[in-house]
């Protein structure tokens, strides 16, 4: 019985496996390429041809977010700025649709090693890059009327009354876990933190044209170094935002890893200035969006949408961590408030 009931799942896996490649086969020769052979991954395809390597994958967004996407995408390489590239179909589109209404893209993908984080030279090469991706992004205008996405003005309010919503939550269970228990010990600090922000962020001035189009996840994972030099991935996130919001999220990573390093940190934010002069209101926007404790809120906001029933290790460790390095983080912070005097 267990050998037949064997067989038939094999059987199964057989078929899945033959329809699964058949149906790659199938999307694959939408494209005007040549391929030589595939692999598949977890959700996705890898495929090459004799120019390079692409990845074939599951698209559940709105087709013109996807032409737009490709829109920019072209128009930075036209303006020498190496990025990602789409493929689009013999039919010229940007996707392609199966018979079971399942929507697929195809993209290029860059050969490389990621940024090192523990360069600094190439951290300040990194940056300077971005501030030109903004001076090019400033520049850009759709080809048609569309709607995209802009970064909530009230982000930080959000996140603040998300962060009393926890501590409710917390201070009236009477049982408490180790996560708990620290996060109760650190929350007035961050609080703290946060009203400070939206009190100082309720006087601020940002013009009214200061929004403009934004990577939207500048992080290491997505800047390659290739035989071509830096090549900028990941556009998929891309919103309209103030440009400083690419610029302090990228500093807040990296000074997380170099424990709030106050000399590399005002090195970074020169660095981009070298290059794209940031206004007074700009280095306000730096200050208070590196002011407010991001990292604590995603830490806290993971745990409280997690099973409450098993608690990770792991975000007891972060929490600590943060809490360790938060010395470090306010020297850092005292010396870019003066910047802004």
């Amino acid at each position: 019985m267990k050998g037949t009931q064997k067989c038939a799942e094999n059987e199964v896996h057989l078929m899945e496996g033959i329809f699964m490649y058949y149906r790659a086969e199938q999307i694959l020769s939408a494209y005007p390429k040549e391929f030589t052979g595939n692999m598949k991954g977890r959700g996705s395809l890898l495929c090459t041809d004799r120019e390079g390597l692409y990845l074939l994958k599951e698209y559940r967004g709105s087709v013109s977010r996807l032409e737009l996407l490709d829109e920019v995408l072209r128009f930075l390489k036209e303006n020498h700025f190496p990025a990602e590239e789409l493929v689009r179909t013999g039919e010229g589109a940007p996707c392609y649709t199966d018979v079971d209404g399942v929507t697929y893209f195809l993209r290029k993908i860059c050969q490389g090693r990621e940024c090192d984080t523990k360069n600094v030279q190439e951290l300040l090469y990194v940056v300077k890059q971005l501030a030109v991706l903004h001076q090019l992004l400033a520049g850009w205008r759709p080809q048609k009327d569309v709607t995209l996405q802009s970064m909530p003005e009230d982000y930080a309010a959000r996140h603040t009354r998300e962060l009393k919503k926890v501590h409710n939550y917390v201070r009236a269970k009477k049982k408490r876990n180790a996560f708990e228990s620290e996060f109760l010990k650190s929350y007035e600090h961050y609080m703290a933190q946060a009203q400070k922000v939206l009190r100082l962020g309720a006087g601020a001035e940002v013009p009214a044209d200061a929004l403009q189009l934004c990577h939207g996840d500048f992080n290491q994972h997505n800047l390659l170094f290739t035989g071509d030099g830096l090549v900028v991935t990941g556009f998929d996130k891309m919103h309209y935002d103030l440009c400083v919001s690419d610029l302090t999220n990228f500093v807040r990573k990296i000074l997380e890893k170099h424990n709030w390093n106050s000399g590399l940190g005002m090195d970074m934010i020169m660095a981009y200035n070298s290059v794209r002069q940031l206004e007074q209101w700009e280095l306000q926007q730096v200050y208070l969006r590196l002011l407010y404790p991001e990292k604590y809120w995603k830490i806290v906001n993971h745990y409280y949408n997690a099973r409450k029933t098993w608690v990770s290790g792991r975000d007891i460790e972060k929490l600590q961590r943060i809490s360790m390095q938060e010395t470090k983080r306010e020297e850092f912070l005292s010396m870019l408030f003066y910047l802004i005097k």
